[in-house]
């Protein structure tokens, strides 16, 4: 028995010595096509001043796939053997692949180094045994606010707090004579008119102490949404819920918002919106939309007296399928991609913060991009099973209480249960 375990573990070290070993050696890096939905002009780009500090890149050749059909396709080519050597992931859907993508090993790469390199985002990629992808980029959510609205309140600076946000509601939302709104203060409360409902109620959960799914101590993905802390007299989750629906709630000094509203982004650059939480990619299309805006970027509110500050990031990563042909050659380039030079080239080109801790970014006269940078360094996801799934889940969360069919805490155990029938047990 002994012997047999013993025979299991040279056999692993081989395997990882026969696909890792030989990474830092001479070897080329050799033909590695990379699948991703940036925008193929933008990673050519990166690829090609990489290559002016490395030939080896030569042969890496990036193609951009259809972000409606790309994670189908992805895993119906990884089934088949041809797919690409080096796939871009987002955190959203690592549980998708987790059983079709290499872990690279801890002695190949340290934890301890990827830990002091990326945001703490980037956690989400770690398992007991390596790391499932190298962060590439990240998104951040963030708090756009019209200046002019503010302004014309009297209303001097955006808010840190959401405490702040309910006293500032009603100083900013205009109601007409039947009770309608007109002019918003900010878009929370609903699901079908708000673009980022989903990363805002998860924003507001892991705020408040509830990280929703994370990977256990096995490294298997663990539900822990709607749990209570040991002696606390409030859920955290309870609590979240109950905040965000308050601003759709005609009851409330603070209602702002209900799903008979244009959505969300439409009303913010049409000027009639006083806040909008927006991922900070978007802040260029809100410029083209209306160039006479006057608004602002700025960190999402955290609560009061909490020391974690946090707010939801879509962070994406590389990632070697199983399927590929050149393992070694992947690892590689996809060192090459997520170097300082690498992420400092994409994050510039997206107009991104960047993932790497060390890619300085100059935000002394850019506000926009500070706040950008401070919402990236407190991002946080969770270990989502099934985006399309735990869409409705949120969903059904937020308007069976606007609704008044189900109280918060009733809203959290349903939404708790059909969590964990997603999970393999």
């Amino acid at each position: 028995m002994v012997l047999g375990i013993f025979s299991t573990l040279i056999l692993v070290g081989i395997g990882v010595f026969a696909i890792f070993g030989g990474v830092f050696g001479p070897r080329g890096i050799g033909d590695v096509e990379v699948w991703g939905t940036l925008e193929e002009d933008i990673v050519r780009g990166t690829l090609e001043a990489l290559r002016a500090q490395d030939r080896s890149l030569e042969s890496v050749r990036y193609i951009e796939k259809d972000p409606a059909t790309y994670k189908d396709e992805l895993i119906n080519a990884m089934a088949a053997a041809q797919g690409p050597d080096l796939a871009l992931i987002s955190a959203e859907d690592l549980l998708s692949f987790s059983d079709k993508i290499v872990t690279i090993p801890y002695s190949v790469i340290a934890q301890g180094s990827f830990l002091a390199t990326y945001i703490d985002e980037a956690q989400i990629f770690l398992t007991p045994q390596g790391e499932l992808a190298l962060p590439f980029v990240v998104d951040p959510v963030v708090m756009y606010w019209n200046r002019d609205l503010f302004a014309s309140a009297g209303i001097a600076s955006p808010p840190k707090y959401w405490n702040e946000l309910l006293t500032i509601a009603p100083k900013i939302t205009s109601l007409d004579a039947r009770s309608s709104v007109t002019r918003s203060a900010v878009a929370l409360g609903e699901w079908r008119n708000i673009g980022t409902a989903k990363e805002m109620l998860a924003t507001l959960f892991m705020q408040a102490g509830d990280n929703i799914a994370v990977r256990a101590a096995s490294g298997e993905p663990e539900v822990v949404f709607g749990a209570s802390p040991q002696g606390s007299v409030t859920n955290p989750a309870e609590s979240a819920l109950r905040f965000y629906t308050e601003f759709a709630n005609p009851t409330k000094t603070s209602y702002s918002w209900n799903r008979a509203l244009p959505d969300a982004l439409t009303m913010f650059t049409a000027g009639d919106l006083g806040v909008y939480f927006g991922f900070a990619s978007e802040y260029s299309a809100i410029k083209a939309r209306n160039p006479n805006l006057r608004f602002a970027a700025a960190v999402v509110p955290q609560i009061e007296g909490n020391n974690t500050r946090v707010v939801y990031g879509y962070l994406i990563g590389l990632a070697i399928p199983k399927s590929s042909n050149n393992i070694q050659g992947a690892l590689m380039a996809a060192q090459s991609l997520t170097s300082k030079s690498g992420i400092s080239l994409i994050s510039g080109a997206l107009s991104l913060p960047p993932v790497r801790r060390d890619v300085s970014v100059d935000t002394s006269g850019d506000a926009v991009a500070g706040a950008f940078v401070n919402s990236a360094l407190i991002s946080r996801g969770w270990l989502d099973p099934s985006p399309r799934e735990t869409d409705q889940i949120f969903r059904s969360m937020i308007e069976s209480v606007v609704s008044g069919a189900l109280t918060p805490a009733a809203a959290i155990n349903e939404g708790s249960r059909s969590l964990q029938d997603l999970f393999p047990r």
